[in-house]
């Protein structure tokens, strides 16, 4: 998190287009479904500026890749800067205190992006992280059986997909179990700060949760360098002795205060949305229970349809033209991956769910090009087991009829917040 004077003072065209007026990322009708208006802007206008936003938005799929891709033309540096610039209070918070978070994986550009990505990289792939499946499976196994002594109603998104991986997470990273409730919401407090609209008041109590646990990450980085164990980051601190031009103490601290938001929430968000398209579809699920689906494509088909990182930003480092459109150097770009992973040129029935489908992988729901998510395969095995453990343990599951979803107004993260079901 970068601290931002201002507001970005580019301006859109004139008159207001219509997917402008239309387009609002924080109206309750677009939270609790945003796909309907996606898919009309995407047939209608799919490149507009989004004066609620001073944004641009990007809904097809070849244009997002395309910028994506293009780390000449566009910057991710301000992929986590607040969408609005902190009040001088919550700014003082951060000055009179010790955060410091340098942009080095998703807020980096080239060349020195692909340097740490590398390093921080290789612990994360997967013949490191597949070592976890055995301890992942014992863990979704009890937290199911928890939940069949306690009998249902249940609610799947709190009481499983909410706290596995963030208990996969704590392994890997060597923190106690007990602290999941602290780090979630810490996770959902930055998805606040950094992608939604919080009031002033709201900043500063924000701002003040990041700085507590940006001490609490520096403390379990320096405890390591004493006493090192088989996590993440003593892993990273060994590294540290073997490569030249290795990463600091200051930057393995910031990468590790990182991974505490990112390589957890996602994949809590993924799995819920996942399972509420499920439990919409009693038959698939069925189908399911009897082995009749490939889990692996219906994990991809789970990220595309309802995926947990809905849109990522990105910066015009020139004057850049897109699909016809000029667009100034300074301009904030939002690339809707939602709108990309239904777009009707790439994928056939778009806004079907379908998990037998050939153009599943398509997605762009973990980015593409430099910046691809170094956490993807996890993901997708935690993802995936979850779903196996379910069907075999409650396989009669079902949603309980008639309840609301609830998710945080953002621009960037989609993730159901409650999902009851009973069996």
């Amino acid at each position: 998190m970068r601290l931002v004077d201002e507001a970005q003072k580019i301006s859109g065209p004139e008159p207001i287009s219509a997917a402008a007026q239309a387009f609002d990322p924080f109206a309750p009708d677009y939270v609790a479904d945003p796909y309907p208006l996606l898919a009309k802007i995407q047939r209608e206008e799919p490149n507009f500026f989004a004066n609620s936003i001073n944004t641009w938005v990007i809904t097809r799929q070849t244009t997002v890749r395309s910028i994506l891709t293009d780390t000449r033309n566009f910057s991710a540096s301000i992929a986590s800067d607040p969408l609005i610039p902190l009040c001088p209070h919550a700014r003082a918070i951060i000055s009179g205190s010790n955060f410091d978070v340098p942009g080095l994986l998703v807020n980096n550009d080239p060349p020195s992006h692909a340097r740490y990505r590398k390093f921080f990289g290789e612990p994360l792939k997967f013949q490191h992280v597949r070592t976890l499946q055995p301890f992942i499976t014992d863990l979704v196994d009890r937290h199911i059986n928890d939940a069949l002594d306690a009998g249902p109603p249940h609610d799947l998104a709190k009481g499983l997909s909410w706290d596995i991986p963030a208990l996969v997470l704590f392994r890997l990273l060597g923190i106690p179990d007990d602290d999941v409730p602290m780090v979630k919401d810490y996770a959902d407090s930055r998805v606040i700060l950094l992608w939604g609209r919080p009031t002033e008041q709201e900043q500063i109590t924000l701002t003040s949760k990041a700085v507590e646990f940006f001490r609490y990450t520096k403390a379990l980085v320096e405890a390591r360098i004493g006493d090192p164990r088989g996590d993440y980051p003593s892993t990273l601190l060994r590294q540290r002795l073997l490569v030249d031009d290795a990463p600091t103490i200051r930057e393995i601290i910031a990468v590790t205060f990182n991974l505490l938001f990112a390589g957890h929430e996602t994949t809590s968000s993924a799995t819920a949305n996942l399972l509420s398209a499920l439990m919409a579809r009693p038959t698939l699920w069925k189908d399911v229970v009897d082995g009749k689906v490939d889990i692996a494509k219906l994990v991809e088909e789970g990220l595309r349809y309802d995926p947990p990182v809905q849109a990522w930003r990105r910066l015009a480092k020139v004057d850049v033209e897109i699909d016809g459109i000029a667009i100034p150097a300074g301009s904030h770009i939002l690339l809707h991956f939602a709108a990309a992973n239904r777009d009707p040129d790439i994928f056939v029935d778009p806004h079907r769910f379908c998990p037998a489908r050939q153009d599943g992988m398509k997605h762009v729901s973990f980015g593409a090009g430099a910046h691809f998510c170094l956490g993807a395969p996890l993901a997708k095995m935690e993802i995936a087991i979850m779903i196996e453990r379910l069907a075999a343990l409650i396989p009669n599951l079902h949603a309980v009829a008639d309840q609301q979803s609830e998710y945080i107004p953002n621009t960037s993260f989609r993730g159901l917040r409650r999902l009851e079901v009973a069996w």
